[in-house]
């Protein structure tokens, strides 16, 4: 009877959730985009435009410190601005940089990038 009890890492229980999968794609000559994203029409689109959006539990303004770094830096005029302190992201004129969210001082960066999938009727939300 073979002993079960040994630990695991992380890394090796996910190796080991994978191995069945890369086994597949070794007997089929590599990757496929089909597999892998869905279909092959849909690793070929487009990259989807982001707009930026602040997590306000983790924004170093929102919990009372004295932060403007996202909207001294960012480079588009208006697209994010503060109010009392406050920063707001003005999604309209948020080009996606993604600048606010490297400079993000927070512990936790507070500027996520969303994407702005377009909807089924191919219009942006």
């Amino acid at each position: 009877m073979s002993d079960r009890s040994q630990p695991i890492s992380r890394r090796g229980l996910f190796r080991a959730l994978a191995r069945p999968f890369s086994r597949h794609l070794d007997e089929h000559g590599g990757a496929d985009a089909s597999l892998v994203n869905g279909s092959a029409k849909d690793s070929e689109a487009e990259p989807v435009p982001k707009k930026a959006v602040i997590q306000g539990r983790f924004c170093l303004a929102y919990q009372g410190s004295m932060c403007f770094t996202c909207s001294e830096r960012c480079p588009e005029p208006g697209a994010i601005t503060t109010d009392k302190g406050i920063p707001t992201v003005h999604a309209d004129r948020c080009t996606g940089c993604s600048i606010c969210h490297d400079l993000c001082p927070a512990p936790r960066n507070a500027i996520l990038m969303v994407d702005q999938s377009p909807s089924r009727d191919g219009i942006h939300p």
